[in-house]
């Protein structure tokens, strides 16, 4: 491994706000319907530490072939950065994975994300105390505004019962997201975002293949069809298609 963990053209990169926009709700998009698919494979009867291990491992392997075919450079890695990753790939990417998937398993999806999406508030709360950021007043009223505007569409007035567990992973996966974006945004200046995402679920496949190994995995289930639920319930797909929508997308 070489010393320096730099990759040529990577810092410095220039700003596109319109890309990055688009990014954003297209990364939206995708993880709402997700949350949707990844409830169904829950329902199926597959644990959310299971339903972790694949999505990173299988997450790592598809960024590794892409970047070994497309910028084998970036997959070289520092041992000054390691240390970073591995935290990074642990508390970050794994953590936020499994602590999301507890949480929707046993809540509504709904109320699990309005929970998780404090997260963005924490990160305010951590610039503005930490690294001493002037955080502008629009910041905080779009921050208030985007949770009052979940609340509304999740209907918290219903009187959903909530499941005890299920709430605290959900506020745990809102303080592992938070420690997600700061980790990652300063790992971005450094690295490509694909090879920061790609050694993140190297990590995070690692950590999880040392709590549960492989083998443990109960791969004789994945041919089994089950059904979409809601308003696609006489619909029925295997729950390997499913795992590989939910691994790519």
């Amino acid at each position: 491994m070489a010393d320096v963990a730099y990759i040529p053209g990577e810092a410095g990169r220039e700003r596109r706000p319109a890309v990055g926009y688009t990014m954003v709700i297209g990364a939206a998009l995708l993880f709402a319907l997700n949350g949707t698919v990844s409830k169904v494979v829950l329902r199926s009867g597959m644990s959310p530490l299971e339903l972790t291990q694949v999505r990173a491992t299988g997450a790592f392997l598809g960024f590794a072939l892409v970047l070994a075919l497309t910028r084998r450079e970036s997959l070289r890695l520092g041992r000054r950065e390691l240390p970073y990753l591995v935290v990074f790939g642990i508390a970050g990417v794994a953590l936020v994975q499994w602590l999301y998937f507890v949480s929707i398993s046993r809540l509504p999806i709904g109320i699990a994300l309005l929970i998780e999406y404090l997260g963005p508030i924490l990160i305010a709360i951590w610039a503005w105390a930490v690294f001493k950021e002037k955080i502008r007043r629009r910041i905080w009223v779009a921050l208030a505004l985007a949770l009052v505007g979940l609340s509304l569409v999740v209907e918290v007035w219903s009187g959903v019962a909530l499941d005890g567990l299920g709430v605290a992973a959900a506020l745990a996966a809102a303080v592992a997201y938070a420690v997600y974006v700061l980790m990652a945004e300063r790992a971005v200046t450094r690295r490509s975002p694909a090879s920061v995402t790609c050694f993140g679920f190297l990590f995070a496949g690692l950590f999880w293949a040392a709590v549960q190994p492989l083998w443990r995995f109960p791969a004789g289930r994945l041919d089994d069809s089950v059904s979409l639920l809601g308003q696609l319930e006489r619909f029925s797909l295997p729950i390997w298609l499913l795992l590989l929508y939910v691994v790519v997308a």
